[in-house]
């Protein structure tokens, strides 16, 4: 059977076996003060090693080109000696030393041990605005310096940008720079490079590493270049050959529109974006002209920065401080106006106390007045001549058989018919006008009296005098249940039989009531008519009875009198009403007000008044008997037309209480209680109208103050400005000048042959 053996190497061949080997951890040659510790990378035209110098102990990084024959020399010694004439700068990688003679050649430089900004970006993300623009000063500070020696880097990236123990950046690998002067174009990397550079005609400009700056800075926050997407990608990856890979990436860049991402990261500054935007705009007019200005527009920003504090503690504290000081003004005066305003109000309370007191106490005049003048009447001697022919003509089966629910017909007629009834009508109505030709002598309003009517002791009207012809003549009609006739505080049930209820002895004023023909509230004033009999004994024999129009009284005196007020419509602060205080549901009735004089001037569609009760809710009137209110609402104030009514008012409550006497034969007048109330209220912004007035001239004259204040400190503000634009020292500039000195001898010191 045939036997496979394994074809044995000659000794030379396993020699060289060996050396490839070991190339991995043996560096392809040593060099002279430098000890090669361990492999860095390799690539396709050599390795990088890690090493130290025996001088002084620091690490540097040594590359070896083992293929001579695929290195342009000529670029590679332009690159060194660009290294080495720009390496006194400390953002700019450093050349330590060049072997070109050495077998293989090397060049020895310094070693960043934390790789690459691109490196940094992939395995940390992100970068923090203030820390990304740190790093963006130093690249273009290097930069600078580089432009400053006519060197212009052409491909300038994150992987191109090494970080040192601090984590500063070293612009490194200038392999593709161009002096200012050459006229020979280069070619950078892939969204990095600016439009007009991606053109194998392109003559070097400034402006291509201002684009590519400004794209590290984009990535550096974004965590991809400007324009990166995977489309455009794909799209780059599917061309054919260099010259349409690079028309494809002009085309992709000036026709997407202009990158937004760094807008929406946080912290950043308005200022920012637009240096941003200027570095990476499409049109190269539009961009920095160069680094320095670039720099410039740092140094602007890092000044406005600083300034930022400053100038917000001069703009806040004073805005601060009048702030407080107008917060404290603003409080004093609300403590001030409250405080001044409850005492107004308590003060107007107590005016409109003894207002309502007065006009109780002229109500209670009047209707004492008005006893009096009724009494007379009643106890004249002709009255009672004609009331007691009257009465013994009629008869009391007569006058008794209209006292029931439904009297018969024919009594009526019988009644109407008697001379004797007719002569005290007369004689009534003469009396009756003489007492409004007095009252037309005094300041009381004409239409103030209604009627003059007499009933006899059954409670029949026998006899009337009207001051409106228009009232209907109820003669014959029972009135027994009214409370005019008995008396009482009620008007009694009409279930209960007109013949059980009696006279009154004395003289009193009526539950209020409406006119069934003009429909405006009235009262009466009562007394009862006195007929001496034969045995010497008084009894009561009928009532007199004068009717009288609510919101005549005068309640309240003035130059004009009330009435004519209410006709002119006048929005009076200070008013005086009269409500019904009767238990029940008339409880609360407002009875005269001038609202009242307007509504009965209104007309249904059938000609006839419309006139609703307006009352005061239970609880009001509870307020207003026990200590009155500060913030009363006038009923009348939901009528349409009562929209002047409205808001709040200082009300008081006074009752009016009559002096009469018990009966005939007793000369003592002893005070009762009517039921009437006489309600006082006053606007509550007019009482306190001063006290607003004042307080609105001192916040006038306060925001007056106030911005004066404001503009005087902006007038200040602009002068500092402007005083601020003045060139300054900066920082940055301050580093310009710094980072143009030697890092250390070495760099100076170092023979560096770049002839080969």
């Amino acid at each position: 059977m045939p036997t496979d053996y394994t074809q044995q190497q000659t000794v030379g061949e396993q020699m060289r076996a060996e050396e490839l080997s070991l190339r991995a951890t043996v560096p392809p040659t040593q060099i002279p003060g430098y000890r090669i510790d361990n492999l860095l990378g390799q690539g396709a035209f050599g390795q990088v090693w890690v090493g130290t110098d025996l001088n002084t102990g620091r690490s540097v990084a040594v590359k070896f080109y083992l293929h001579r024959s695929g290195v342009n020399w000529s670029l590679l010694a332009r690159e060194v000696k660009n290294l080495v004439t720009m390496s006194a700068n400390r953002f700019i990688v450093q050349v330590l030393d060049v072997g070109w003679d050495a077998e293989p050649p090397y060049y020895v430089m310094e070693f960043l041990e934390n790789g690459s900004l691109d490196d940094h970006i992939r395995q940390r993300g992100t970068i923090g605005v203030s820390r990304a623009v740190e790093i963006f000063t130093d690249i273009a500070l290097g930069l600078n310096h580089s432009h400053g020696k006519g060197v212009l880097h052409c491909d300038l990236k994150p992987a191109n940008v090494l970080l040192d123990q601090d984590l500063r950046p070293r612009l490194a690998d200038f392999g593709q720079s161009r002096m200012s002067t050459e006229q020979t174009p280069s070619l950078g990397t892939l969204f990095y490079m600016a439009p007009e550079q991606a053109d194998l005609n392109a003559l070097p400009d400034a402006r291509w590493d201002v684009y590519a700056l400004g794209a590290i800075l984009y990535c550096m926050l974004v965590g991809t270049p400007p324009h990166r997407t995977p489309q455009t990608v794909t799209s780059l990856d599917t061309a054919s050959s260099l010259p349409e890979r690079l028309s494809r990436y002009r085309e992709t860049i000036l026709k997407a529109s202009s990158p937004r991402a760094h807008y929406r990261i946080s912290g950043i500054d308005r200022s920012l974006t637009a240096i941003i935007d200027r570095c990476i705009a499409k049109n190269p007019s539009d961009r920095f002209g160069n680094v320095q200005q670039l720099i410039g527009a740092l140094e602007r920003r890092q000044a406005s920065k600083l300034r930022q504090p400053l100038l917000m503690l001069g703009i806040v504290a004073p805005l601060i401080l009048l702030g407080v000081t107008g917060f404290f003004a603003w409080r004093g005066i609300y403590i001030a106006e409250r405080e001044a305003t409850q005492q107004i109000r308590e003060i107007a309370m107590e005016r409109n106390k003894e207002t309502a007191n007065f006009a109780a106490s002229a109500v209670e005049s009047q209707i004492e007045r008005l006893f009096r003048t009724l009494e007379s009447e009643a106890d004249r001697s002709e009255f009672a001549d004609y009331f007691v022919s009257f009465r013994d003509a009629a008869g009391s089966d007569l006058l008794s058989s209209l006292a029931t629910e439904e009297p018969p017909p024919e009594s009526f007629s019988k009644l109407l018919a008697l001379d004797q009834r007719t002569e005290l009508e007369e004689y009534l109505q003469s009396r009756f006008e003489k007492i409004l030709d007095e009252t037309a002598k005094t300041s009381l309003d004409e239409d103030r009296f209604n009627s003059l009517f007499v009933t006899d002791r059954f409670g029949n009207m026998v006899a009337s005098a009207f001051a409106d012809s228009q009232e209907t003549n109820k003669v014959g009609w029972n009135f027994a249940y009214r409370s005019y006739f008995s008396g009482q505080r009620q008007d009694s049930p009409v279930t209960v039989p007109r013949r059980n209820i009696g006279p009154t002895s004395v003289s009193h004023v009526s539950v209020p009531f409406m006119s069934t023909t003009t429909q405006r509230w009235k009262i009466a004033v009562c007394t009862p008519i006195f007929i001496d009999s034969d045995d010497d004994a008084v009894s009561v024999e009928g009532v007199m009875v004068l009717t009288i129009n609510l919101g005549n009284f005068e309640l309240i005196s003035s130059e004009d009198g009330k009435r004519n007020r209410a006709e002119k419509g006048v929005n009076e602060d200070v008013l005086a009403v009269l409500v019904d205080g009767h238990e029940g549901r008339r409880n609360g009735t407002v009875l005269q007000h001038p609202m009242l004089h307007v509504l009965s001037q209104q007309l249904d569609n059938d000609g006839e008044l419309i006139m609703h009760p307006y009352q005061l809710t239970d609880e009001q009137m509870y307020e207003l008997q026990e200590n009155g209110s500060f913030d009363y609402r006038d009923p009348f104030a939901k009528h349409p037309l009562g929209k002047q009514y409205d808001g709040e008012w200082i009300a008081t409550m006074r009752q009016v209480d009559v002096s009469r006497r018990r009966n005939q034969s007793d000369s003592t007048e002893r005070k009762y209680n009517t039921d009437l109330y006489v309600l006082v209220q006053e606007r509550a912004d007019a009482a306190v109208k001063p006290v607003s007035s004042l307080v609105r001239k001192l916040f006038r004259e306060g925001w007056f103050a106030l911005l004066s204040t404001i503009s005087l400190i902006l007038l200040l503000w602009f002068f500092v400005f402007r005083a601020l634009r003045l060139p300054e020292q900066s920082s940055i500039g301050a580093r310009i000048r710094s980072n143009t000195e030697p890092i250390g001898t070495a760099a100076n010191e170092a023979t560096i042959d770049i002839t080969n």
